[in-house]
């Protein structure tokens, strides 16, 4: 589930089926859904008035009823792919095109979504990420060191102290502290009063991280999965504190609202509420267990006199497709083209050898027949489709010697691995620790949360060791202490999975 809020509606988009619904807050009833599918990249951004569904991988912007979730005003078309899509304190909706090497601020309204100031901010074609700002936008090409600070007023360059590749920033930044998180790097860049292009500062990454950090009150907190742990540094990089959530699983959430920093561990049954002083409180998220959230009562006060919830309306026959240009779509959506004959097969045009689009008929030097012309007009053949420049994949910036070194001691080599997929399953050894280590690398969905998993277990029996959640990068590191023991391994993302066998061994009955 992704959440998305403001004081008068809650936004809940199930990353399963597609579905968001809105949820009124001062009824707590369902006011409205929409189904915006699995395909693409769609991403929810609200303010105070407005909200907006944004494709991220084909470039759609469309504005959206907060309260009913009905699409308002046309479709605006970008050239996707975009990075970035949220809104700034003055309202604005900032996102980067990376195919024009720009950034573009949008109006979000009941007349829809429109761009209202575009700044170039790196070259054409360049891999881009982008921050929204209290105001404007802080642009990372990746390609390079530049960062880019894009405002109203214009932009400002300044130039980071390592290279940038596979730099990951939150999607919103609070505050006058801007940071970006270079794994490949094995750095935190911090750029100080971000308004004024203040100081750039750097600092090494002492663990493997799969979240960007996050700055909040003047200081940098730091996401380590792994150990279920936040490091607090300052912008130099001096630690200054820790916050534990031992009993969570998979990658930890950190949102920065209303003055407070919010982490949170799905698999945990506590949360910590972090104030502007540094401060943090446990907060309990279920009814019983510890924390104060389990000393609330089961109704709260006030709530007996709240309506009823509304039912949440159809969603097919009501609400149109949020990136379909038509004004309205009723009832199922028909095929793009119709299923092919079984034994017939399709030839595509020739392409040219300048281009790749179909080559232009050349002009006929036959003469003209005497014969009448037809008075019918002959149909005109639909002009081929305009083929949609494809998002450069992202590269996995950790490598399973990196991952196994940080868990466990140092020394692991890779001894074996199987692919499949979407990704690869590790298996490495180290000659000091005597421990075998197993991890799932993606390759596919680089840097987006899906389901990954890693499994190792040994022949002589035992629980095997496991490890699997929504991840960003990887699953694992997991490891058995099986010195001379045949082990096996296995690992998967999303629908793919593969495995190997015993080995890695020495066979008694080999000697």
């Amino acid at each position: 589930m992704q959440v998305t809020q403001n004081d008068e509606h809650l936004l809940i988009q199930d990353l399963d089926t597609g579905r968001v619904s809105s949820l009124d807050l001062s009824g707590l009833g369902l006011s409205g859904q929409l189904d915006v599918g699995l395909r693409g990249d769609p991403h929810l951004a609200m303010t105070a008035t407005a909200a907006a569904v944004i494709d991220r991988a084909s470039g759609s912007v469309r504005a959206l009823d907060p309260a009913t979730l009905r699409p308002v005003g046309p479709v605006l078309q970008l050239p996707g792919p975009l990075a970035g899509g949220e809104f700034d304190d003055a309202g604005r909706l900032w996102v980067a095109v990376p195919q024009q090497g720009t950034a573009a601020a949008l109006t979000v309204s009941a007349r829809g979504a429109a761009v209202t100031f575009t700044t170039e901010v790196a070259e054409p074609g360049r891999d881009l990420g982008l921050s929204v700002l209290d105001q404007g936008a802080l642009v990372v090409d990746r390609g390079g060191r530049d960062l880019v600070v894009a405002t109203l007023g214009g932009t400002r360059r300044v130039t980071a102290p390592v290279p940038l590749a596979g730099a990951l920033v939150p999607e919103r930044t609070h505050g006058a502290l801007a940071a970006i998180t270079v794994p490949a790097a094995g750095s935190v860049v911090t750029l100080g009063d971000v308004g004024k292009s203040g100081p750039v500062l750097s600092f090494p990454l002492r663990d493997p991280v799969q979240e960007p950090a996050v700055p909040f009150a003047g200081k940098v907190y730091v996401p380590v999965r792994e150990t279920g742990q936040v490091h607090v540094y300052d912008p130099a990089g001096r630690q200054t504190g820790v916050q534990s959530i031992p009993a969570g699983r998979g990658d930890l959430e950190l949102q920065v609202r209303e003055g407070n920093l919010f982490i949170n561990a799905p698999g945990s049954p506590d949360a910590r509420v972090v104030g502007s002083d540094g401060r943090a409180r446990i907060v309990g998220k279920y009814l019983g267990k510890a924390g104060k959230g389990g000393d609330r009562p089961v109704v709260p006060v006030g709530w007996e006199k709240a309506p009823p919830l509304v039912p949440a309306p159809s969603i097919d026959p009501i609400f149109p497709n949020p990136f379909d240009p038509t004004p309205s779509h009723r009832g199922p959506a028909k095929p793009e083209t119709p299923p092919e004959p079984t034994g017939s097969r399709t030839t595509a045009p020739k392409a040219s050898s300048s281009g790749g689009r179909p080559s232009a008929p050349r002009p006929s030097t036959r003469r003209p027949s005497s014969r009448r012309p037809s008075s019918k007009a002959p149909a005109k053949k639909p002009p081929p489709p305009a083929t949609k420049p494809k998002p450069k994949p992202t590269r996995n910036p950790y490598t399973p010697q990196q991952v196994c070194n940080i868990g466990s001691g140092g020394g692991y080599y890779v001894q074996r691995s199987v692919s499949f997929h979407g990704g690869r399953a590790y298996l490495l050894y180290s000659n000091s620790t005597k421990k075998n280590c197993a991890v799932t690398m993606k390759t596919a969905n680089v840097g987006k949360g899906t389901n990954v998993w890693v499994q190792l277990k040994k022949q002589s029996g035992g629980s095997p060791a496991y490890d699997g959640g929504t991840f960003k990068y990887y699953a694992g590191p997991v490891y058995v202490d099986a010195p001379g023991i045949c082990v096996s391994f296995s690992g998967g993302a999303s629908a793919a999975s593969a495995s190997a066998g015993w080995g890695n061994c020495r066979c008694p009955w080999k000697g």
